[in-house]
């Protein structure tokens, strides 16, 4: 089976609903984030700290191109990494893109509780958050809603949540197959 991608905004649920989806379909999860920083050895906090957006954005690229070639694999992507370079087209080239989506208020929400752990709102108090949500989301809009399907994680915040949201992409991969 070819890899199925998670997109989506910062916060909005992608590693979450990728581990689950990847559990109830017996495949590989993969979390962007998390395999490049094993990769390099250091936090993503750190590498954008040393080495800057640009070196991060071109190492998710590399990390992109090996993780595209893995088969029954479901991989949760970085918030921006759809966005940068030819990404997108890519992983709608060498697989399924599911988008996960929720309004900017939900997804600022979300985000204001994990920020600590996201370098770009870590230092953010609420309106912050907001207003960086507000920002960023209509930027990435138009290649987030390029997926081959979108998906609303609006309301993630039980396991029961988690599930519907899963059912939902296990019956849109089925039907288009």
């Amino acid at each position: 089976m070819k890899p199925i991608f998670i997109i989506g905004f910062t916060g909005v649920g992608k590693t979450t609903v990728g581990k689950e989806l990847a559990k109830r379909l017996d495949l590989n999860f993969i979390d962007t984030d998390d395999f490049i920083a094993s990769r390099y050895n250091t936090s993503i906090d750190s590498m954008f700290a040393t080495c800057g957006i640009e070196k991060f954005r071109k190492r998710e690229k590399v990390v992109l191109i090996e993780l595209s070639q893995k088969q029954n694999s479901v991989i949760a992507t970085g918030g921006g990494l759809a966005t940068y370079s030819d990404n997108m087209d890519l992983m709608l080239e060498r697989g399924t893109v599911i988008y996960l989506e929720a309004p900017t208020s939900a997804l600022a929400k979300r985000l204001y509780l994990v920020r600590e752990s996201r370098p770009a709102v870590a230092d953010k108090d609420e309106a912050g958050v907001l207003q960086y949500v507000e920002e960023w989301l209509p930027k990435r809009l138009p290649t987030y809603e390029r997926a081959n399907f979108r998906v609303d994680a609006t309301h993630l915040t039980t396991d029961d949540d988690v599930s519907k949201v899963v059912d939902e992409i296990i019956s849109l991969i089925d039907n288009h197959h």
